[in-house]
């Protein structure tokens, strides 16, 4: 069983391949609805907030298309695979723009699209993670947030946080963390490390993974924990 069941919907009207796509996926754990018809798809169970939606696209009444259009509309987030026997460039593009994260080819590999659904759940499950263990910065309240709680900045340590998520890879060099820091007068490299000492302090408070702010030697520094940067 996956660490991290989805809640699926299948939308096949071959009774066959939708019975078998249901079989093997709730083998694996998910929890599975199968459906024949787009418009059964606005009956799903109360309660039932789909992770996953599966969509053939030759369906009676409303086609794939029209109904990937609409989910994705109303669900931003979810995902979708498309499952068609239409295999050309074309076809692939148009599944793609009506919202679909994945597009398979009939005939279908059953472990092909177990393949996939796993790959969903470990995005799913990476995601959650980095969720879990953000920390966001609110440049105007100079405040950080994390799981653990939060803190209060003061202007410089703001200015040199939103500085090291703008730069690549996160690095900034030491004259760069100086001028920050400094707020635009000379620090000396003692005062440098005690200042951030107390901001490396105050994210892992704030539940950041430690180091927070690494030393690069002979270059500067890097911040090792994603920080979301708030539009106050």
């Amino acid at each position: 069983m996956n660490l991290r069941p989805l809640k699926i919907v299948v939308i096949e009207d071959y009774d066959a391949l939708r019975e078998a796509m249901c079989d093997v996926l709730s083998s694996d754990g998910h929890d599975v609805v199968g459906v024949s018809m787009a418009e059964e798809v606005d009956d799903e169970p109360t309660g039932f907030v789909s992770d996953l939606y599966i969509i053939d696209l030759n369906l009676p009444g409303e086609d794939g298309i029209s109904l990937a259009q609409r989910i994705r509309r109303s669900q931003p987030e979810v995902g979708i695979v498309i499952v068609s026997a239409r295999s050309s460039v074309d076809d692939r593009i148009g599944g793609y723009k009506s919202g679909a994260n994945i597009y398979l080819t009939k005939p279908l590999s059953l472990e092909e699209l177990r393949a996939v659904v796993d790959g969903i759940v470990q995005r799913l499950l990476s995601a959650e993670a980095s969720r879990a263990t953000c920390v966001t910065l609110s440049p105007m309240k100079m405040l950080v947030t994390g799981p653990s709680g939060k803190a209060r900045l003061t202007q410089p340590e703001v200015s040199l946080l939103a500085a090291l998520t703008r730069a690549p890879q996160r690095d900034l060099e030491h004259w760069q963390v100086a001028a920050h820091l400094g707020n635009g007068e000379e620090i000396s490299k003692d005062n440098l490390e005690v200042k951030l000492g107390r901001l490396r302090k105050k994210l892992v408070a704030c539940g950041a993974e430690a180091p927070v702010i690494q030393s690069l030697r002979g270059i500067g520094y890097r911040l090792t924990t994603p920080v979301e940067v708030l539009r106050d």
